[in-house]
């Protein structure tokens, strides 16, 4: 065949519709005819459906390569005659040019997606650009309003002068040069002004330009979804055959396709892969497996003497009886195993053909059918007393959609185990208790929601820090499933690690979104940090995205903590604040992780004082939509007691061996007039090496800080930047030879070193010795 089939010229005529799609069945035409075979015995003879061969024809569905190389294969040998490169290379061009034709609309609503989901993140970023420039805007003009205030001030007192002194008198004054200092920064702050309305300008245009785009994009996916909405319910009516042109097995397998496997959940998978034979191949399903694919892993089988003892995970019919397990024959069941062969046996119900489901060669359990096939009869089958038995056609329809159930139900099984790893993980990084001190007692309640997606990645945290402060914690990450709750526990192992350093709860969270960036795009969170000082009774705030926390006031009442609007962790380039505020004794702060819970409204129901922690937590559960999220929920609640005593003291030195000795005495007398005697030993000495170890390395003054409350902290700064390393020494070496932090690590119940603003700080803290000789017990 070099251009033909059959001896008569190859023409091709285009009927009304997609020309593409009419072309290739035209040309599927000729090649049918040119076989002279009518479409039963074609079907027959490639062993395929009569109705999807239909279909090719008919240009209702796309005929695969395999198809066409086939049809032109038989062509030839029917013909006698080779197919032609040039009428193998028209096949090949009509054929792809049907499935551009066919799969336009859905590329084009893909594309707009995607340039719809990058345009809208053009637009977030704008905003957090713009707000960022407001901001600073605001800053600058205050500040150029006080410099302006400064500068009049200075022409005034200037001027003022002239006229009581005179000319002479004036210019000898020394502080002539102060106006033209503060007209300096008047103007240099106001060429800032103009260059941050510039930017603010650039800016906006930029977020309006971004909106613009979006609604454009948003306008032609509408158009786009529409076009393709249209076109699938034209392609669904062209799939509408006649039953008759349809064979039972394209029904079964058609129906298989649509409704098995929806879910994520093994059980309801082997629900639906049972559901789709019952009727119309089978009076009843059941699928049963071994133990180790339900979870119980090192588990046996259970071997009876009549058989293998399986778990029922899913059956439809009569097997659907409520038996979790059942006794498969043992001869059945061990060619099943061992072959992976499909079995044929009797059963009261009629015929049963048992299939095994295998994944990566291993066979871990059946599908059971009973009751035989109607086979083309479709319904109940068979005649009077009952079904026939499985044809080997059937035998070998059923043996392949059973390899897919297979797949289906591992795959669902993987999910569901991923699942439970997200949960696990997800409890594992959620503490039972929280540390709390004499002056704070915390307490949580953590959630799960009900997303298919699984676990999400909401934590919080309580960490002590030196100085009888606490830091309190709550985040949450952006996402479902187990990469958001490993993105979780990254986060929170870095919050604790930056705690170590002490650092303020801004610059913390400016740590925290570098180690985002650091991890990975897929690392977004919101985050509210604060730091309790019981001393001062002040707390720092800093957010990240995140709910703004309420204040429950001791006497009754509550107040929403503003705090200032800042980026997500992970946005990247963007500036973190924070607030200060005072907590009087008695005082709450409760903390959320979900962003769409009415925190503030609901905790304005919270009448009256004395609300231990753990009920505010399930106050706060009982939110109206708490219990119907489909999201997870972490609350977290401190009650403030304050130190009710506190002794502070302060010393500076200068960096001179001269000045140990006496500070030494001075610390033993400051903690004699204390009642720490009992500790002022331990702590004289750690002091004196300690300050000697500063004085060998500090060039400006030596800060001594003493704080007794329930325990003593000390707290050593000097101006050096490089902190101090802990290395093996010998303890009874000679003051100053460097051992001052080995004897801090064996002796100290709690220490550390850190940057501070002047320079270094090392601090270590000491518990007093139980007994009636302390003066004071702080309760």
């Amino acid at each position: 065949m070099s251009g033909n089939a059959g001896g008569k010229p190859m023409t091709l005529e285009l009927p009304d519709g997609e020309p593409e799609v009419a072309a290739l069945a035209a040309f599927l035409g000729q090649l049918f005819r040119a076989l002279g075979l009518s479409l039963t015995r074609y079907a027959a003879r490639c062993n395929r459906d009569k109705g999807s061969v239909s279909r090719y024809l008919s240009g209702a569905r796309i005929a695969p390569k395999d198809f066409v190389d086939e049809l032109l294969r038989q062509v030839a040998e029917t013909t006698g005659q080779s197919v032609s490169p040039d009428v193998q290379e028209h096949a090949h061009r009509l054929r792809m040019a049907a499935l551009r034709v066919r799969n336009a609309s859905r590329h084009e609503v893909e594309e707009l997606r995607e340039r719809l989901g990058a345009a809208e993140r053009e637009l977030r970023l704008a905003g957090v650009r713009e707000r960022h420039l407001l901001r600073s805007l605001e800053a600058t003009e205050a500040q150029a309003a006080q410099a302006e205030q400064r500068y009049r001030q200075l022409e005034a007192d200037r001027a003022a002068a002239r006229y009581e002194t005179g000319p002479g008198a004036l210019e000898r004054r020394p502080d002539g040069t102060g106006a033209d200092f503060a007209r300096e920064e008047l103007r240099a702050l106001k060429r800032e002004l103009d260059l941050l309305r510039v930017e603010l300008a650039r800016a906006q245009a930029l977020r309006h330009d971004a909106e613009e785009q979006c609604v454009r994009l948003e306008a032609r996916l509408l158009a786009a979804e529409a076009a393709l909405t249209t076109q699938r319910a034209r392609q669904e009516r062209e799939f509408d055959y006649r039953a008759e042109l349809e064979s039972p097995a394209a029904v079964l397998t058609r129906e298989f396709a649509r409704t098995v496997g929806t879910g994520a959940d093994p059980a309801t998978t082997a629900a639906e892969l049972c559901a789709v034979f019952v009727p119309g191949w089978a009076t009843a399903a059941a699928v049963e497996v071994r133990a180790a694919f339900v979870g119980e892993d090192g588990a046996p089988d259970g071997w009876t003497p009549d058989g293998l003892l399986l778990h029922r995970l899913g059956a439809a019919g009569a097997a659907a009886d409520g038996r979790d397990r059942v006794v498969v024959p043992r001869g059945q069941a061990e060619r099943i195993l061992r072959e992976g062969v499909p079995v044929h046996a009797d059963s009261p119900e009629g015929p049963a053909l048992a299939l095994p489901l295998a994944v990566r060669g291993e066979v871990f359990g059946m599908l059971r059918l009973f009751g035989g096939t109607g086979g083309g009869t479709g319904g109940a089958g068979g005649t009077g007393g009952g079904r026939a038995a499985y044809g080997r056609a059937e035998a070998e329809l059923l043996a392949g959609l059973a390899e897919r159930g297979a797949l289906l139900l591992d795959s669902a099984r993987m999910h569901r185990a991923e699942a439970r790893l997200a949960r696990a993980l997800q409890r594992s990084m959620i503490p039972d208790v929280l540390p709390g001190t004499p002056w704070v007692r915390p307490a949580h309640r953590f959630r799960p929601g009900g997303h298919r997606g699984g676990a999400g990645g909401d934590w919080v945290d309580a960490i002590p820090l030196h100085g009888n402060r606490v830091a309190l914690v709550v985040g949450a990450v952006l996402g479902r499933g187990l990469p958001a709750v490993q993105a979780m526990s990254r986060l929170r192992a870095g919050v604790q690690a930056f705690t170590l350093l002490d650092v303020p709860p801004a610059r913390l969270l400016r740590h925290l979104d570098d180690l985002a960036q650091r991890l990975g795009d897929d690392h977004l969170a919101t985050c509210l940090y604060a730091v309790y000082d019981p001393v001062a009774r002040t707390c720092e705030l800093a957010s990240a995205g995140h709910l703004p926390p309420v204040l429950l006031h001791p006497g009754g009442g509550s107040t929403e903590v503003a705090l200032p609007a800042n980026a997500p962790i992970g946005v990247g380039g963007v500036p973190f604040a924070a607030r200060t505020i005072e907590v009087p004794d008695g005082s709450a702060l409760v903390l959320c992780s979900g962003n769409r819970v009415e925190l503030a409204g609901h905790c304005a129901g919270l009448t009256g004082s004395g609300w231990l922690p753990e009920q505010v937590c399930d106050f706060v559960l009982e939110a109206p939509g708490v219990a119907e999220r489909r999201d997870d929920l972490a609350v977290l609640v401190a009650v403030f007691d304050g130190a009710p005593r506190a002794e502070e003291e302060r010393y500076e030195i200068l960096p001179r061996p001269v000045e140990v000795p006496l500070l030494r005495r001075l610390v033993r007398r400051r903690l004699a007039a204390w009642g720490l005697g009992a500790i002022a030993d331990t702590a004289t000495l750690l002091v004196g090496e300690l300050v000697t170890d500063a004085v060998a390395a500090a060039e400006e003054a030596i800060g001594l800080r003493l704080v007794w409350t329930d325990r003593l902290l000390v707290e050593i700064t000097d101006d050096q930047r490089e902190l101090p390393a802990l290395a093996e020494v010998d303890p009874l070496a000679e003051e100053g030879a460097g051992r001052g932090l080995l004897l801090l690590s064996r002796l100290a119940d709690r220490w550390g070193a850190e940057r501070s603003s002047y320079g270094r700080k090392v601090w270590f803290e000491l518990s007093p010795l139980p007994g009636p000789s302390l003066p004071h017990q702080l309760q």
